[in-house]
C-alpha cells in the first residue's frame, strides 16, 4: 500500500563565499553528544550578501573520531574565545550576544570559520563591491 505524499523543499542551506562576516552569536548550548554549539546570524558581509542568515556550528570535542579532527575543533573554539577576549570559558551564556567577524577561506554550503580578532586587525568589510572597487582603486 502506498500513500500518496508531495513536498517541495522550502528551506535553502545558505552557501557562503570566500570572504569576511560579521556575526552576532544568537544562542550557544551543548549539543546531543555533549559539545559545545553556536548559532550566529549574519549582520554584515565583504559583499553585502548574507545579512539575516544563521550560521550553525557544532565543536566536535567529544564527537571527533580521530585526534586530528578533535584538535581542528579544540583550535576552532579556541579562536572564538580569543577572538571574543575570553580567556577563561565557564559558561556557554558568556558567548551570547556577542559579535564576531568570521573569515572563511573556502566556500560552501558548511564552511568551516575562522574566528578573527577586533576589526583592527583584519581587512574592513565591504557592504557592497563598489565599495571595495573604490577602496583598491584609492
Amino acid at each position: 500500500m502506498s500513500t500518496a505524499f508531495t513536498r517541495t523543499r522550502g528551506y535553502q542551506q545558505p552557501y557562503f563565499d570566500v570572504g569576511h562576516y560579521a556575526f552576532h552569536i544568537e544562542g550557544a548550548s551543548i549539543n546531543g553528544a555533549g559539545d559545545p554549539a553556536i548559532n550566529m546570524q549574519c549582520i554584515a558581509s565583504f559583499d553585502g550578501r548574507r545579512v539575516g542568515v544563521y550560521y550553525f556550528r557544532n565543536f566536535h570535542l567529544l564527537a571527533a573520531t580521530t585526534p586530528k579532527s578533535r584538535a581542528l575543533w579544540e583550535r576552532k573554539l579556541d579562536m572564538l574565545l580569543d577572538a571574543l577576549g575570553i580567556k577563561n570559558l565557564t559558561d556557554l551564556g558568556e558567548l551570547v550576544g556577542r559579535t564576531v567577524t568570521v573569515e572563511f577561506t573556502k566556500a560552501g554550503l558548511e564552511p568551516l570559520p575562522n574566528f578573527l580578532k577586533p576589526q583592527a586587525e583584519h581587512p574592513t568589510l565591504f557592504t557592497r563591491p563598489l565599495d571595495a572597487t573604490q577602496q583598491i582603486a584609492a
